[in-house]
C-alpha cells in the first residue's frame, strides 16, 4: 500500500514504498548519531529530518507515481523536473539557522557558493504547501531550542565553521545514502554492515603486537642482527613509548629503510587502543607505497583476519563525472532508486572501517570537496589517527589550507596527526608569512633530534657522487657509464627520459598480438633490463617488481630504468643507484634503495644532471632547482646529506619566507574562499594534481579479461573495482579525448564510464608513450583520488 508521502518508489519486484516520515526520522537519528562525535548532535538531527521537505510537494509525489508506472511497463522515467533540496533549506534559513541551508540544499547537487543558495532561497514555489504538510506530518518539525547558539565559538573564525559544516554534511548524506541502500538493497546494507563491526582496534592491536613479538623473535631477524635491525628495533621501540602521549600532532623522522612502515602502524594503533580513536587513517601519496603497504599490512600482518582489517580506498577505476547543469538537476530530482546514478553512490565508500589505508589525495581533496560522494566519509575522519606518510610530497601551493585543516581536526575534532618521512619537511612556525603552519611547541618528536641524528649516521650506508656545476650526461653516457654494473638502478624524473634510457640501452619494443602476461613473463626471463613506471598497470608493475626482489637475492644481473615510482616505499637493494637531478628529499628516497640492509662496506649513489630529455613543472622543477643550489653551493659537503637538519634548511629555501611570496603558499586563495562559504569553488579548485587523469583498463591477463566479460553481461558491480584496480593506467585527459575516437581505445559497455585499451602494449615499456603523447610525461607526484 502506498503512503501519503513517500520519500523512494518500490524496488524491483516489490510494491512496498518507503514511507516519507520513516525516512525523515531514521535519517535524523542517523545523522544526530553521526554529529553528537563531535557535540553537533541536534544540528545533523534537524539537517537529516529537514533534507527532504521538498518532497511533501504534491508534484513531487506524482513524479514519484510516474516514476514507478515507467518502471512497471519498462520505459524510461520521466524527465520533468521537480526540485525538493531547496525547502528543506528554506525552512533553515526562515528559522535563523542558515548555515544549515547550505547542507540540505546541497545533499543530492553538492554544496553550494553563498551566491547561488541566496538565489535558490528566492524560489519559494509551493513552498507553503510543502510547509503546511510537513507541519501536520512531523510533530517535532521544529527544535525546542536555539541552534544557533552552536556557531557562536565560529562567529570570529568563517574558516573554522567551514570544516565544522562540511562534517555536518557528511552525517547527513552518509544517514540519507544508508538509510536509501536499506530499503533498496538491504543485502548489501548488511553486507556494509557486517564489515564496519568484523573488527576491533583491539583486535588489530592485539594480532599487529603478537605477530610483531613473532617477527621480532624469528630466526631471520636473530640471524640477521645488523645495525639495520638495531635502529628498527630501537624505532619500534620509541614508537610504542610516544603512543601513550596525550593525542595532538607528532613527527616521526626516520632514516630510509629504518622500518617506517611497522612502527608507524604500531604508534597509530597502541596510541588508538590507549585514547579510544575510532578509527586509523594511513594516507600515502604514491601508487608504489599504497601497493606495498596494503600488501604488507594483509598478507604479513593481518592475514588471518582475511580483507577486512585494511580498507584500501583509492578509486583509480572511478572517473568523476562531469556532469552538465542540467544533468546535475536531474540527478537530484530522480528517484528512480535503481538507476545507474544509484548503483554508483552504493559503491562509494565511507570509511566506517578500522584500518584505512587511502591516499593523500582522497583524504584531502574530500576534506576540501563540496561532493556528497567525497563528503560522505568526512565525520568518520573525527576521532581518528592519522598517518601522513611521505609528508613532504604536499604541494607548496596548498600548504596553508592543508595545514589549516590538520589544526583544526586536532584542535577541535580529537584527530591525531602523525607526520612521517625520513625528509621533514619545515611545517612549524606562525609569521606573517606562514601563519598556518603548526605552532612551534605543539609537534612532538617520536624520535628526539638527538637520536634521529644518531639513527642517520648508523645507517649511512652509501657515499653521493655530486656533479660539478655545468657537468651534463647524455643518455649514451649513461648508458655508457652503467654497463660495468652488472646490477643497478636508474631513476629518472619523467616517463619519457625512462623510455628514452631503454632506447639508448637498446632494449628492443614487443608489439605482437600474443597475450601481454605471456609476453611480459618471457621478458622477465629474458632480459637484464627491465622498466618501472606507471606506463605500466599495477600488475604488470607488481610482476617486475618481484622478479627485481629475486634477482638481487639470487645475485643475477639487475638493470633496472625508473620514475619516481620507486623512490618510497619499495623495499629494494642496489649497489648501484644514478638519480637524475631532483628534489633534494627525492635524491634521498632513491638512495635508500642503495645498500638498503647494510650489506656492503658502502653503496654508491651518482646523482647526474641529463644533457637532454625533459623535467616536470610546478613545484618539482621549482624544487629541482633549489635542490642544484644547495648541492652545489661552496659551502656544502656530502656528510650534510646525511645528517636530518638538511631538510629543515632545503625546506625554508623552498619555501616562500617574503611578503612577496607568501600567497605561494595559498596559490588558488583557498583560504578565502573558506572564509566566504563558497563551498563549491573551493571543491573545484583545491586539486593536488593539476591534470587529472582518466583510468584505462589493460586487458593484461584471463583474469581481467573474463570480468570485463562479466560486467558487460550484468553491469558494474562496487568488488569490480577492486578488481580492476591493479589493470589501470592513467592517461591525461587531453591525451584521453584525442584517442577516444580511435578504435584502441573503447568503452566496456556504452552507459558505464569505464574504459578499455586494446592497442599495443610492451612487456618491458608497457603503454606506447608515441600514444600518449604530450610536452612533459611524469608520474603524478600523488594517486589520483
Amino acid at each position: 500500500m502506498r503512503p501519503t508521502f513517500a520519500a523512494h518508489t518500490p524496488p524491483d519486484g516489490s510494491e512496498r514504498w518507503h514511507d516519507l516520515i520513516e525516512h525523515l526520522q531514521d535519517v535524523a537519528t542517523g545523522s544526530q548519531c553521526n554529529a553528537e562525535k563531535f557535540g553537533a548532535g541536534l544540528l545533523g538531527k534537524y539537517a537529516g529530518l529537514w533534507h527532504d521537505l521538498g518532497k511533501y510537494n504534491p508534484k513531487f509525489q506524482d513524479y514519484l507515481q510516474k516514476c514507478h508506472a515507467a518502471r512497471q511497463l519498462k520505459q524510461k522515467p520521466p524527465r520533468e523536473k521537480v526540485p525538493h533540496a531547496i525547502h528543506g533549506a528554506m525552512l533553515a534559513s526562515d528559522l535563523k539557522i542558515a548555515p544549515l541551508s547550505f547542507l540540505i540544499a546541497g545533499h543530492h547537487a553538492g554544496l553550494p557558493n553563498q551566491r547561488h543558495l541566496k538565489s535558490r532561497l528566492k524560489y519559494r514555489d509551493d513552498y507553503d504547501i510543502i510547509k503546511s504538510h510537513a507541519e501536520k506530518e512531523l510533530d517535532n518539525l521544529k527544535p525546542a531550542e536555539d541552534l544557533r547558539s552552536y556557531f557562536k565559538c565560529f562567529s570570529s573564525d568563517k574558516v573554522a565553521a567551514d570544516l565544522f559544516l562540511r562534517l555536518i554534511f557528511s552525517c547527513l548524506i552518509d544517514a540519507d545514502r544508508l538509510d536509501t541502500e536499506k530499503f533498496v538493497n538491504p543485502e548489501q546494507y548488511q553486507r556494509r554492515e557486517t564489515r564496519a563491526n568484523a573488527v576491533t582496534i583491539e583486535q588489530l592491536w592485539e594480532v599487529f603486537e603478537r605477530k610483531q613479538k613473532s617477527f621480532v623473535s624469528g630466526s631471520s631477524f636473530k640471524e640477521s642482527i645488523s645495525q639495520v635491525n638495531l635502529v628498527r628495533a630501537e624505532v619500534y621501540d620509541k614508537c610504542i613509548e610516544s603512543a601513550r602521549s596525550a593525542p595532538g600532532v607528532f613527527r616521526l623522522c626516520v632514516p630510509t629503510g629504518g622500518g617506517k612502515t611497522r612502527s608507524g602502524l604500531a604508534f597509530a594503533l597502541k596510541h588508538a587502543h590507549q585514547y579510544k580513536k575510532d578509527r586509523v587513517i594511513f594516507a600515502v601519496p604514491y601508487t608504489s607505497i599504497i601497493e606495498q603497504t596494503v600488501k604488507v599490512y594483509r598478507e604479513e600482518i593481518f592475514e588471518e583476519l582475511d580483507d577486512v582489517a585494511v580498507l584500501e580506498h583509492h578509486s583509480a577505476t572511478q572517473r568523476e563525472q562531469k556532469l552538465s547543469d542540467e544533468s546535475r538537476q536531474q540527478i537530484e530530482t530522480d528517484e528512480n532508486v535503481q538507476d545507474y546514478w544509484i548503483q554508483a553512490k552504493l559503491a562509494t565508500q565511507n570509511w566506517n572501517a578500522k584500518l584505512i589505508v587511502t591516499t593523500t589525495v582522497q583524504l584531502f581533496e574530500s576534506l576540501l570537496s563540496h561532493k556528497p560522494s567525497k563528503c560522505r566519509k568526512l565525520h568518520n575522519v573525527v576521532n581518528t589517527v592519522i598517518v601522513l606518510d611521505e609528508v613532504q610530497t604536499l604541494p607548496i601551493g596548498l600548504l596553508s589550507p592543508i595545514l589549516s585543516v590538520l589544526k583544526e581536526l586536532v584542535d577541535r575534532y580529537h584527530v591525531t596527526v602523525v607526520l612521517c618521512t625520513a625528509t621533514q619537511p619545515a611545517l612549524e612556525g606562525n609569521t606573517p608569512y606562514f601563519k598556518d603552519g603548526f605552532a612551534e611547541d605543539s609537534v612532538e618528536d617520536i624520535i628526539q633530534p638527538a637520536l634521529a641524528t644518531q639513527h642517520f649516521k648508523a645507517l649511512r650506508r652509501v657515499r653521493y657522487e655530486i656533479p660539478q656545476q655545468g657537468e651534463t650526461w647524455t643518455w649514451k653516457q649513461l648508458a655508457q657509464d652503467m654497463k660495468p654494473n652488472p646490477a643497478v638502478l636508474v631513476v629518472l624524473n619523467t616517463r619519457r627520459d625512462a623510455v628514452a634510457v631503454l632506447d639508448a640501452l637498446d632494449i628492443p619494443s614487443d608489439y605482437t598480438t600474443e597475450p601481454i602476461e605471456e609476453r611480459v613473463v618471457r621478458s622477465l626471463q629474458e632480459s637484464s633490463t627491465l622498466h618501472l613506471s606507471t606506463l605500466l598497470c599495477g600488475k604488470h608493475r607488481q610482476a617486475v617488481l618481484t622478479e627485481v626482489k629475486r634477482r638481487l637475492k639470487a645475485g643475477e644481473p639487475c638493470q633496472l630504468i625508473s620514475t619516481q615510482v620507486i623512490e618510497a616505499g619499495v623495499d629494494l637493494d642496489f649497489p648501484v643507484v644514478y638519480r637524475a637531478m631532483g628534489p633534494l628529499d627525492r635524491i634521498v628516497q632513491a638512495a635508500g634503495r642503495c645498500n638498503r640492509e647494510g650489506t656492503l662496506p658502502q653503496g654508491r649513489v651518482v646523482i647526474f644532471e641529463p644533457a637532454e630529455g625533459s623535467q616536470p613543472k610546478g613545484d618539482y622543477c621549482k624544487a629541482m632547482q633549489k635542490a642544484k643550489e644547495l648541492l652545489q653551493s661552496p659551502d656544502f659537503t656530502e656528510k650534510q646529506l646525511h645528517e636530518p637538519n638538511i631538510f629543515q634548511r632545503y625546506f625554508q629555501g623552498l619555501y616562500p619566507l617574503t611578503a612577496n611570496t607568501a600567497g605561494e603558499l595559498d596559490s588558488k586563495g583557498i583560504q578565502k574562499l573558506r572564509q566566504s562559504w563558497n563551498f563549491r569553488d573551493v571543491g573545484e579548485k583545491f586539486k593536488l594534481i593539476e591534470d587529472n587523469t582518466v583510468p584505462v583498463i589493460i586487458q593484461y591477463d584471463a583474469v581481467v579479461k573474463a570480468r570485463l566479460q562479466e560486467i558487460v553481461r550484468r553491469g558494474i558491480w562496487s568488488e569490480d573495482r577492486a578488481l580492476l584496480q591493479p589493470y589501470i593506467v592513467n592517461l591525461p585527459n587531453k591525451v584521453f579525448k584525442e584517442l577516444q575516437d580511435q578504435e584502441v581505445l573503447t568503452q566496456v559497455k556504452p552507459e558505464l564510464d569505464l574504459w578499455q585499451w586494446t592497442g599495443n602494449y610492451d612487456p618491458i615499456r608497457g603503454f606506447p608513450l608515441e600514444q600518449a603523447d604530450q610536452d612533459v610525461l611524469y608520474d603524478p607526484l600523488f594517486l589520483v583520488q
